[in-house]
């Protein structure tokens, strides 16, 4: 909240253009982040698979349910798109992470980067497949998705890691660093969206979607995890990260994409604001 309010501050006091941030963030900064994240991740290959099997079906699972809301609303082909972007991807980053490690230490940051990675490298596929689909067809969504800087760092990142390809230090610390800057300025981004925030827009939809994010994730992904079989710090690690609020990568897609970008930024900040009290109901049941 500290960071966002600097973003907020600046957008009042000096008016910068928003979409050079978020240009920023979703060509250069991010690209980094996931190329560095998947190289650096060192778990066994097997707990590595069923950990990424949760997060496949977690996030497919909720933009099921994210869409069958649409339809229970009777939304538009837009808002549709942005309602379904919303529910399926969370903060699991600089919140999941932080959380996981703070809580189960260095183990439990080793299984969030896996959830995290994974839902990084769908955010940028599918992710920007439905975001695009809102104004664009099935055709030029794809064009648009090859496009992407992030997809070939996922892809070169997934070749490095299975192959074992080393990386040169200085190489791979220079992508380090500029992908560490992805967070806050995303961070930065909200701020100047909440700043922006209009109180007259029509967001009829909010409040369903904020609920979806936070009751929904925590419940789908405990019944993810015991049809999988996950036990111990592996389940307990993933239903967290699956009752993460909305990712803030979710206003850069609504920015890039032309999704309504005030009810994404209010799901945003609403879901932020109510999840602690939701997710330490989440941490609490997990222990009992």
């Amino acid at each position: 909240m500290l960071v966002a309010s600097f973003g907020y501050l600046l957008r009042r006091r000096f008016k910068p253009d928003t979409n050079t941030l978020t240009g920023l963030v979703f060509n250069v900064l991010s690209p980094c982040l996931v190329f560095s994240s998947l190289v650096s991740s060192r778990l066994e290959s097997q707990e590595l698979a069923e950990l990424a099997a949760f997060t496949f079906i977690s996030i497919l699972a909720m933009g099921g349910l994210a869409f069958l809301l649409t339809r229970i609303l009777h939304l538009g082909r837009i808002e549709t798109a942005a309602v379904m972007v919303v529910a399926m991807f969370v903060n699991g980053g600089n919140y999941g992470l932080t959380l996981l490690q703070l809580r189960y230490n260095s183990d439990g940051l080793a299984r969030g980067v896996v959830y995290y990675v994974v839902s990084t490298v769908m955010v940028y596929t599918l992710g920007v497949f439905i975001a695009s689909l809102g104004r664009t067809t099935w055709l030029g969504s794809f064009k648009r998705m090859t496009r992407l800087p992030a997809v070939y760092a996922a892809v070169l990142g997934l070749v490095v890691f299975f192959l074992n390809i080393p990386i040169p230090e200085p190489i791979l610390k220079g992508i380090s660093i500029a992908g560490t800057g992805a967070i806050p300025v995303m961070l930065i981004v909200l701020g100047m969206q909440i700043a922006d925030l209009q109180p007259g827009e029509s967001t009829s939809y909010v409040w369903p979607t904020v609920g979806l994010r936070l009751l929904g994730g925590p419940v789908l992904g405990l019944a993810i995890a015991t049809l999988l079989g996950l036990q111990g710090l592996n389940r307990s690690t993933m239903v967290i990260e699956a009752s993460m609020p909305t990712a803030v990568f979710c206003m850069i897609l609504a920015s890039e994409f032309g999704l309504p970008i005030g009810a994404v930024t209010r799901i945003v900040v609403f879901s932020t604001l109510i999840s602690p009290l939701t997710i330490a109901a989440t941490i609490t049941f997990l222990s009992l």
